[in-house]
């Protein structure tokens, strides 16, 4: 067999997506083990070698399966740590074993725990525990520590398409996550706790950042720490969206690119200077030689740069391919990304699920797959230039080829993780790679290299490196700031993926096959075949067109209303899609005093992902951070028609910044001052109950005073209506209830997250409503929603359905029937 490595990559591969979303014991996988065998030497006596291979891809295909339910089986035994999440304040004692994480206002530890503390007595524990530390707590790898923390289970928002962290985490042994706020709840016991190799690697690690930040301003100093010691987290916010927008980003990471640069240019530079020598080249072999020392070097970045899973992933990859040149294996490079594929995902399974890993393998693999067949078709055209002309025309081609395959073998996977694409990406690469990726990394090399021998020498090269880091942050701030230097687009499907692939290779294999026609070697199939040819590409575009047709016509040939709750945690954010294709958002979570981005990192990818990119209306209830901040990001990255609010208006920072954004954006705003206020969408009335009149004082209201300002409106369609109520208390509940006006409703959207302040029985009893939805974050400091709401809502037959237990609750009516389905039990 030719490439034998491939199919058990793939084998491992499926077994580590089985075993990720389906739980198997040890004794299924070995009775299937032993039927598989049993029936390989039955069927296939005659045919041994077969047999052989494919039991050796049922066997990866378990290894697979085993391998990435590993951390489910420690997560289970009585002594781990997740035992004792949501069970009050824990005193927990353990070793930081991995390099913390420094980010602008706050700093994370995993730590290793080894010991509880309870009532005096220690508890022997396992597991591994994120701490979220405040901006000046300060503590290095390898400190034992005490700390106090009440730990909670770490969850993810329920909704489809979203980016399940609980499972990212789990994957990496890690099922608890506490918040340290001073230094009187954690206290270091001793330090030095951890190896001696790895405790002088941090050290090292930390005089060279002195070194990277005493010799060079910001921004230049957080990216050339970033392509050094792989600590990207601090570079501004601003740099790192404009390197997004060019399709730059990979160039922060330490990732192939970087590693692939260093043993490129290493094996480079060394070939040249043992050429300047005779006697070298004739007793030594160059080629394997440079491959040896370029995979030392290899190895001393991967090292300085922290060895974090994304690092030692690349080097593998990158130490396979210098190996089969020592070996002289390198003569097929799909086996050899087999076999860097195996080792990775072997050692680290969860690699499989990584971003970065696929994107990797899809970049060299386009690369590799594209190269060969479009490499040399110019060059005869090149024939008529002079010697001179000809070798930089050829390094330009092979440069824009190679970007170009990249992006097209990893745009579908980018527009499915990220629903964007860079219109910039070609030049942005083609300028920012040489710059950054080979000139101002083979300088950070020299930095690496000389400060072992001087602080000073080495602050010199930091300087050289920071000129060229500054020249391409202006490139990459120019490209980002033209306003079409990027698209965003709504999240593709499988098939969608499939489909876009099989274009492109069979675009590659007519343009070979085309070619060995040319030079008169044997045609190929698609020229023996051309039916084939044409049939497929027809087939094909018939495809995307039906699909573009399907997507652009099925919300508005709809004739049902859907209203989703989506689960922002400790908030409200709610989707209503229209009859006739028409939405809009109600609210958009967020959460004070942090720079999570609810609208960016929950909101966006569920709207992606259900193929929303336009949003005809978006209401704000009332201008409070968890309302209001998610909206934000919609605001500015989504198609808004129209903004509808009351005159209320927030007492922070946070009110002025939605004003410029409606400026800015140009979306027309509506203030809902009067009651009784019906706006009617084709066949679906919006009523609006309250507020009553214009807010007086709107620039000196309490919080309270805000809650009560919120807008209470009902959606009606038919026979079925939704009662939407903000946060309003219980005063409010009564005026409404004292005004006559019909709050009668199917689906009640509880007010205030189901706080004991609103609710009231007279106010559910006047609903008359069937359903309750809470939306709330899990184990929320407001503990919302209340026990004696919930009671209350019971003691009604209503039935409760809330975001913090069942994810996403989506209600699609077509008028007379109501139907519920939640994220949670769906999954």
């Amino acid at each position: 067999m030719r490439r034998p490595l491939i199919f058990p990559f793939i084998g491992l591969g499926t077994g580590i997506i089985i075993g990720n979303y389906i739980d198997f014991s040890c004794n299924i996988l070995l009775i299937a083990l032993i039927f598989s065998c049993t029936s390989l030497f039955l069927f296939m006596r005659k045919q041994w070698w077969t047999a052989v291979f494919l039991l050796v891809c049922l066997i990866t295909l378990i290894i697979g399966i085993l391998n990435i339910q590993k951390q489910q089986y420690l997560g289970n035994t009585d002594r781990h740590i997740s035992k004792h999440v949501n069970s009050g304040l824990k005193v927990v004692e353990g070793i930081i074993d991995e390099s913390p994480l420094y980010y602008a206002n706050k700093k994370i530890l995993t730590v290793h725990c080894i010991r509880l503390l309870e009532n005096g007595v220690y508890i022997p524990v396992t597991g591994h525990v994120r701490l979220i530390l405040s901006g000046d707590l300060n503590f290095s790898y390898g400190d034992f520590v005490r700390f106090q923390s009440v730990l909670k289970k770490i969850s993810s928002f329920n909704n489809p398409g979203s980016f399940d962290y609980e499972r990212y985490l789990r994957r990496q042994g890690i099922y608890a996550t506490g918040f340290i706020a001073d230094y009187s709840r954690i206290v270091l016991l001793r330090k030095n706790s951890a190896s001696n190799i790895r405790r002088w690697l941090e050290s090292f690690r930390m005089y060279l950042k002195r070194i990277i930040y005493n010799n060079a301003p910001s921004p230049q100093r957080e990216i050339i720490e970033a392509m050094s010691l792989g600590n990207q987290n601090e570079i501004p916010a601003a740099i790192r969206d404009s390197f997004n927008k060019t399709g730059t980003s990979h160039i922060l990471s330490i990732s192939g690119l970087h590693i692939s640069m260093v043993a490129a240019t290493a094996f480079f530079f060394i070939s040249i200077i043992l050429k300047t020598s005779e006697y070298l080249m004739l007793k030594l072999n160059v080629i394997k030689l440079s491959a040896a020392v370029a995979f030392i070097l290899v190895l001393i970045y991967s090292l300085i740069a922290g060895m974090s899973i994304t690092v030692i992933r690349a080097a593998l990859m990158a130490g396979v391919f210098l190996f089969a040149l020592i070996l002289d294996k390198q003569r097929d490079l799909y086996n050899t990304i087999a076999l860097a594929g195996l080792i990775i995902l072997i050692i680290s399974p969860e690699s499989l699920f990584d971003i970065s890993f696929q994107l990797s393998f899809l970049a060299v693999l386009a690369i590799i797959y594209t190269i060969p067949r479009l490499v040399d078709i110019p060059h005869q055209d090149f024939s008529v230039f002079p010697g001179w002309i000809r070798i930089p025309l050829r390094y330009v081609y092979t440069s824009i080829l190679v970007c170009l395959a990249a992006t097209a073998g990893t745009m579908p996977f980018i527009v499915f993780y990220f629903n964007r694409v860079s219109l910039m990406t070609i030049i942005a690469n083609l300028i920012t790679v040489p710059l950054l990726g080979t000139l101002t990394l083979a300088i950070v090399m020299i930095v690496l290299l000389t400060s072992f021998l001087s602080p000073a020498i080495a602050g010199f090269f930091v300087k050289l490196a920071s000129f060229f880091v500054q020249i391409s942050v202006d490139v990459i701030n120019k490209l980002a700031s033209v306003s079409w230097s990027t698209v965003n687009i709504t999240k593709p499907n499988i098939p969608e993926i499939i489909v876009f692939y099989l274009f492109i290779m069979l675009l590659l294999k007519f343009i070979q096959d085309r070619k060995k026609t040319g030079m008169k070697k044997e045609q190929g199939y698609l020229m023996r075949n051309p039916l084939v040819f044409k049939y497929a590409i027809i087939s094909m575009v018939i495809f995307f067109i039906g699909d573009a047709i399907y997507l652009s016509l099925n919300d508005k040939l709809s004739r049902n209303l859907r209203v989703t709750a989506i689960d922002v945690g400790q908030g409200a954010s709610v989707l209503v899609r229209l009859p006739g294709g028409k939405n809009m958002l109600i609210d958009g979570g967020g959460f004070a005093d942090s720079s999570f981005d609810v609208g960016k990192m929950v909101i966006a990818p569920y709207l992606y992902h259900e193929r929303i990119s336009k949003i005809d209306t978006v209401i704000l209830t009332h201008p409070h951070p968890d309302h209001l901040l998610g909206l934000f990001y919609i605001l500015n990255n989504f198609d808004v028609r129209e903004f509808w609010s009351t005159d209320a208006v927030g007492d922070d920072e946070n009110y002025p910044i939605l004003q410029k954004i409606l400026r800015e954006q140009k979306i027309k705003r509506f203030t809902i001052t009067t009651d009784a206020l019906i706006k009617k969408n084709g066949n679906v009335e919006i009523i609006f109950l309250w507020p009553s009149r214009s807010v007086a004082d709107v620039n000196n209201l309490s919080d309270k005073a805000i809650n009560n300002t919120s807008l209470v409106f009902k959606i009606k369609y038919g026979q079925i209506s939704f009662l939407i109520t903000g946060d309003i208390g219980s005063d409010v509940e009564n005026t409404l209830i004292r005004s006559g006006k019909n709050l009668n409703c199917d689906v009640l959207f509880i007010p205030h997250h189901g706080s004991n302040h609103s609710s009231s029985m007279n106010f559910i009893r006047n609903t008359v409503c069937r359903y309750a939805i809470i939306s709330a974050g899990k184990d929320n400091v407001f503990r919302h929603p209340h026990s004696q709401t919930l009671v209350r809502y019971q003691e009604a037959q209503c039935q409760i359905l809330r975001t913090d237990k069942d994810g996403a609750i989506t209600m699609t009516t077509d008028g007379t029937k109501l139907y519920m389905e939640s994220f949670i039990k769906q999954r």
